[in-house]
């Protein structure tokens, strides 16, 4: 039963009324958390739907000032700024932004809706296939509330929408090998057999929907405009205006390009960077099996040297294992991807899938071993997976709805370079992939605030790749077209790695002898994936319970301490 607007006993009942209210308009996400009590429903993007939850977020916002801060503890005081900021958004987005009427992402959303249904194990088999027939029959009128609520297209928004449909027929033939050699009843067998199909002939009239009634007639620029995108990245909380990522950006660019040179002159006496990148692809395996078994090596290795290095504390009965990306999955995952248990779930084992790369040797150029190694680092340890499952640890049911993508990628980011400077990976050629690899997190924000601005065309964007990456010209394209499709979130590697640093550094102020790095890593994991402004405080009631220390007034600002951090040559 949701909360009805009286006061609750006590903030953590209102909390988990609250967790349960807004999973229940999206239920998808709901599913990734492992909250299953909606997982035979899809998400309501009708007009109507979208403003009664708007108008319920108001009422939530004035039910959470009615908690006086003096009647909390320390961590839901946080949890209460946390939560206002969540709703504030979500009501931003939707009416400000309108990103539901500017592109229909229909076939993504069905997507998400069937895939962690069918690649995890919780709850039973007979629970997710039902869940999942459920979906499948929602589609007809998902779809066509989807087609209502668009109203002001956006037409690189909507192209990739049209992409991401047409990539749909081989999910629901994963579906079909799913039940393929499971005993069904012949009424379930029926249900999603006539679910499958009428799905798959919808989905084919919404893509012809798209292509020849939406993209004609859509709008060609960018979809926000500078001022609108200025706003978002404020309400985002990453700490920085657009002007200051830019510049923060193209600073530490050169920095990184900087320190580049000097790796590839250990590399090559001449100094050539396109010869010393392709000797670095060139060391791979030769064969997709011996891939296959690096990428669990690399696994086992990272996992270790965290261990040994005593760089946190890895929770107990946390697994990471290494899988070939299931046949069906293949269309949509190129090369690698991680997938974590829910939040609710019981298993804290998470998947890191590699897809074979058949018969073309030239896609194990993908699969360097210093790009292994760093992948390792990025998404098991001590990167995403160990990340996702200390912050599905807190209990905080306001903490669960909040994956913040500066703390999430700045995370990963950050400990590419710690696990380096700790000697992970540390020779010339690992050097040179982890340059690399920050070279082109960092291309990414520059596009992304450029593209923004009005300062490059998708085109244009697509040639700084080309440029600056060495991107392959048509790979260089999708890239572009991605830091448009998703504004504010590639800006969040580079902005929430700096702003992980400059967290760290406060930390190790205020603690003086008692710090660690793996203090600091244990109170920054624990405490969830907020923004980074929020884990600030968070970790600061931590420091204070844990180690009797307090967290001193912040300094600078975000922006100062990286100019200032800028200073001393380490991008």
């Amino acid at each position: 039963m949701f909360w009805d607007g009286t006061m609750a006993t006590n903030f953590s009942v209102f909390s988990k009324t609250l967790m349960d209210e807004y999973l229940s308009w999206d239920p998808v996400y709901s599913t990734q958390l492992g909250w299953h009590k909606y997982d035979k429903s899809m998400r309501d993007v009708s007009r109507q739907a979208v403003e009664q939850q708007a108008i319920r977020c108001t009422q939530l916002i004035d039910e959470l000032k009615k908690f006086p801060l003096d009647s909390l503890t320390p961590d839901e005081r946080v949890d209460r700024a946390l939560a206002e900021h969540i709703l504030r958004l979500w009501l931003y987005e939707v009416r400000e932004l309108k990103m539901h009427e500017r592109v229909s992402s229909a076939a993504t959303d069905i997507g998400n809706a069937l895939f962690p249904l069918m690649v995890r194990e919780h709850p039973t088999f007979d629970e997710r296939l039902d869940a999942i027939i459920a979906r499948l029959e929602s589609v007809p009128q998902f779809l066509e509330r989807s087609r209502t609520a668009l109203r002001a297209p956006n037409r690189v928004w909507n192209e990739e929408a049209l992409e991401a449909g047409k990539e749909m027929p081989a999910l629901l033939r994963g579906v079909e090998a799913l039940v393929v050699s499971k005993p069904l009843t012949t009424d379930r067998r029926e249900r999603l057999t006539k679910a499958m199909k009428t799905a798959a002939e919808e989905l084919e009239k919404h893509n012809a929907w798209l292509k020849n009634t939406v993209i004609p007639r859509a709008s060609p620029r960018y979809a926000l405009t500078p001022s609108e995108y200025a706003s978002y990245l404020s309400m985002k909380g990453y700490g920085v205006n657009p002007d200051e990522a830019l510049r923060i950006g193209e600073v530490y660019l050169d920095l990184a390009k900087r320190r580049m040179r000097e790796t590839v002159r250990e590399i090559l006496p001449g100094g050539d960077l396109t010869k010393a990148l392709e000797m670095m692809k060139s060391d791979r395996p030769r064969t997709f099996e011996e891939a296959f078994n690096e990428y669990k090596d690399a696994v086992k290795r990272c996992r270790e040297f965290v261990i040994k290095g005593n760089l946190l504390t890895v929770p107990s009965g946390e697994d990471l294992v290494v899988l070939e990306t299931p046949e069906f999955m293949r269309p949509i995952i190129p090369f690698q991807t991680q997938l974590e248990p829910g939040k609710f779930d019981t298993s804290r084992t998470g998947l890191f899938l590699v897809t074979p790369t058949g018969d073309n040797v030239e896609l194990l150029k993908e699969h360097a071993f210093s790009t292994i190694a760093n992948s390792a680092v990025h998404e098991g340890y001590p990167g995403h997976h160990i990340q996702s499952i200390c912050s599905r640890s807190n209990p905080s049911y306001i903490r669960a709805l909040c994956f913040s993508p500066d703390f999430l990628e700045g995370w990963a980011l950050y400990v590419e370079n710690l696990m380096l400077q700790q000697g992970f990976n540390s020779t010339p050629m690992g050097r040179l992939a982890n340059l690399n690899d920050m070279i082109y997190r960092i291309v990414r924000l520059i596009a992304e605030i450029k593209l923004s601005k009005g300062f490059l065309t998708l085109d244009s964007a697509a040639e700084l790749f080309r440029r600056e990456c060495g991107t392959e010209i048509t790979s260089a394209k999708v890239e572009a077209r991605s830091c448009a499709m998703f504004p504010a979130y590639y800006s969040a590697y580079l902005i929430g790695r700096l702003a992980i640093l400059q967290l760290r550094e406060e930390v190790q102020s205020a603690m003086a002898e008692k710090y660690s790095l793996k203090a600091f890593h244990d109170l920054l994991l624990n405490s969830g994936c907020m923004p980074v402004k929020f884990m600030r405080d968070a970790v600061a009631v931590r420091l204070k319970e844990q180690y009797g220390v307090d967290m001193p007034p912040r300094k600078e600002s975000l922006y100062q301490y990286a100019m200032r951090r800028a200073k001393s040559g380490n991008p």
